[in-house]
């Protein structure tokens, strides 16, 4: 059986269903020998859905997959497509057991006080903490073992509770410090987790691989991904 595989989850959401298409279109002549397992509504996972535990159906999918017996598993949102060879991708994750990119941003601007406690630091050292961007497209390999720790601690923040939370503070109701911009939920907290777990260092450089641009809009040559709003 192949043991590699991208998932990816679209809600009922009409715009998300499109985007889910659209990423198995771009993936059938850019990931041969790689399935793509594609889920509709957080049912399909057995998730809760999105408006109880934001973002809670990526962990969900990805036991979904390791359920069904693959190894090396990379989620892509489904605002996502393929533009190239996804391969590299793959190579990546075999190799160092993670595929994650910066996002040119800092951990203390997108989380909330209470992910700041819940992993025991202080605004200040989340704010010498850098960003990943974007765990819309995250890889992992479950065949190592620091990948399966990194898993366990994310999954365990979301049953905590740590993935909920308002989009912007506007109303100060994360965070009564003024650094606090809102917090990205899922993202705030595999963020913390790769610093803490001493993994930064393997994050690819903003827009490396993933870039946000439209189908027709010129990128990096290096780019194997762009994310579109759907």
């Amino acid at each position: 059986m192949n043991n590699r595989c991208i998932i990816s989850l679209a809600t009922k959401n009409s715009r998300y269903v499109d985007g889910l298409a659209r990423l198995s279109n771009s993936l059938r002549d850019n990931a041969d020998g790689i399935d793509f397992l594609g889920f509709i509504h957080e049912k399909s996972v057995g998730a809760p859905l999105h408006i109880e535990n934001m973002y809670a159906f990526k962990i969900y999918a990805f036991k979904a997959a390791l359920q069904a017996g693959y190894k090396l598993v990379l989620w892509v949102d489904s605002s996502c497509f393929a533009i190239k060879n996804v391969q590299p991708c793959f190579d990546e994750i075999e190799r160092d057991g993670f595929l994650f990119q910066d996002a040119g941003h800092l951990v203390g601007n997108w989380s909330s006080d209470s992910v700041l406690k819940y992993y025991g630091i202080t605004r200040d050292e989340a704010m010498k903490m850098n960003m990943i961007g974007n765990a819309g497209f995250l890889g992992l390999n479950f065949e190592m073992g620091l990948p399966n720790v990194f898993f366990q601690k994310w999954e365990k923040s979301m049953l905590d509770g740590q993935f909920l939370g308002a989009w912007t503070n506007a109303d100060n109701s994360l965070s009564e410090d003024e650094r606090c911009y809102g917090t990205r939920h899922d993202m705030s907290n595999s963020s913390i987790i790769i610093n803490q777990m001493g993994l930064i260092h393997l994050a690819k450089s903003k827009d490396e691989w993933l870039a946000y641009a439209g189908l027709y809009d010129e990128v990096n040559p290096s780019i194997i991904f762009k994310a579109q709003g759907v």
